[in-house]
């Protein structure tokens, strides 16, 4: 498998005098390149596949993780010993991302509810939302191999700091949508926030585990679960939703919400890296 980017410039002891300015910007191009390159190999590969969005989807994943490996992104911080215990911090950050992006979701739609935007009735679940959760998750993986992995890792190589990649993979997350036909102001919005609490579960979780969770959880539950598969969700005035069918009041509040989350593990700030026993 690939490996997530690592916030290598906060964690990792220095191993050498910082890059300097031709170095820097060597490094910033190769990013560029990489990021350039994958995206345009994903492009191919959804056109490729445009008959089946689930075999896209998976396609996608697996090509990203390739790639992304090849230009420095790990899954996990190289400095977290190996371990009984690694696992369970590895499930305990997919568990958060995974609540978080469902919180999110719930608060809009609750807080959609009270104001009058949607009424909600009790959906009717199915085989198709195990369809559904495989090709969100497989587009998270995606996505954040891409969107948040390859800016961090070109971050810590160019020994810049990882809040600059950080605004950067927000607003790649909101371009990405933005350039999609039918999309919409509210619904950059929502996808660069979604971007922002990502990029800040990575830097948190020194890994992309959490980040691939929450983006799943957000997409899958605000897509499909809205949509019969958990809930019925009948939009009044916009709507919450996954992708470029988001819009009005809902895909601005949704936005809102998760800035907010992502504002939380930021304050929080990154745990010190766990270290082997010498």
């Amino acid at each position: 498998m690939a490996h997530a980017p690592l916030n290598a410039t906060e964690q990792a002891p220095p191993r050498r005098d910082p890059p300097g300015p031709q170095r820097r910007l060597t490094e910033l191009a190769l990013g560029a390149a990489w990021l350039i390159g994958l995206a345009a190999a994903l492009q191919i590969v959804s056109v490729l596949l445009s008959s089946s969005p689930l075999a896209a989807a998976l396609a996608g994943a697996v090509v990203a993780d390739v790639v992304a490996a090849r230009a420095g992104v790990q899954w996990t911080d190289p400095l977290e010993p190996e371990g009984p215990g690694r696992r369970a911090r590895l499930a305990r950050r997919v568990g958060l991302g995974a609540a978080l992006g469902a919180l999110a979701v719930l608060i809009t739609l609750g807080v959609s509810a009270v104001l009058g935007w949607v009424t909600v009735e009790a959906g009717a679940p199915s085989a198709s939302l195990g369809f559904a959760l495989a090709r969100a998750i497989a587009l998270a993986v995606r996505d954040e191999l891409l969107l948040t992995g390859i800016p961090f890792a070109t971050a810590a190589r160019a020994g810049l700091s990882p809040r600059p990649a950080l605004v950067f993979s927000a607003l790649a997350h909101g371009a990405a949508l933005g350039l999609a036909p039918g999309a919409s102001p509210s619904s950059f919005a929502l996808a660069t926030a979604l971007g922002a609490l990502a990029a800040a579960l990575f830097l948190r979780g020194r890994g992309v585990f959490a980040a691939v969770a929450v983006h799943a959880s957000f997409t899958a539950l605000a897509g499909a679960g809205l949509r019969g598969a958990l809930l019925d969700a009948t939009w009044i005035d916009g709507a919450l939703a996954a992708g470029t069918q988001a819009s009005g009041p809902p895909a601005w509040l949704g936005a809102a919400v998760l800035a907010i989350l992502a504002a939380l593990p930021l304050r929080a700030g990154a745990p010190p890296p766990d270290r082997p026993a010498r």
